[in-house]
């Protein structure tokens, strides 16, 4: 069969026979050892994820018992939280000349587990002294976060005097008690 065929046509047939060797190594084989080489690289990771899992784990509770001393810090009660604020203003603005304008009870939002407590008051006074007192608020006396201060130059109606007002939105995030949750 192979006698009457030129040396060219041999060539080629060759040429096409090795061809379809090297697929069906590639295919039966290599291909699958590939497949091998890239699983145990992912097997690798997981091993090495495996061995880090539990620094890992402590680091992660000892982040989440930092956020919760962060919550639960001030655990006060919200009379004795706005109580405490209430005393602070009255002191500060005693000694600042300042007024304290507005002092409305505090509202309070439920998100999941944590209870979210907001103090809204109102201040009048000069640009120095309201800002001296949103400092203490944030950095000294921390009596919560503060969430927002919205200064306003405007015309008071009693005195019909301008008069710079500082609007401050204090928030306190504590958790909740299983047994304080009603739906």
């Amino acid at each position: 069969m192979f006698k009457n065929l030129t040396y060219k046509k041999k060539n080629q047939l060759l040429l096409v026979a090795i061809l379809v060797v090297a697929y069906l190594i590639y295919v039966l084989a290599i291909s699958k050892t590939i497949a091998a080489f890239h699983d145990y690289k992912n097997l690798q990771k997981n091993v090495e994820l495996v061995k880090n899992a539990p620094v890992m784990a402590n680091q992660l509770e000892k982040e989440l018992l930092q956020i919760d001393s962060r919550i639960g810090n001030n655990n006060m009660e919200g009379l004795q939280t706005e109580q405490a604020l209430l005393e602070l203003l009255s002191n500060y603005c005693k000694s600042n000349k300042a007024i304290l304008r507005e002092f409305p009870a505090s509202t309070n939002f439920a998100q999941g587990d944590l209870l979210i407590e907001t103090n809204k008051f109102v201040v009048e006074g000069n640009f120095s002294t309201l800002l001296k007192l949103v400092y203490l608020l944030e950095q000294k006396n921390k009596l919560g976060k503060v969430a927002s201060v919205r200064y306003q130059y405007k015309k008071d109606v009693i005195t019909r005097n301008m008069a710079l007002t500082a609007t401050v939105y204090l928030q306190n995030i504590k958790k909740q008690d299983q047994a304080l949750i009603v739906n």
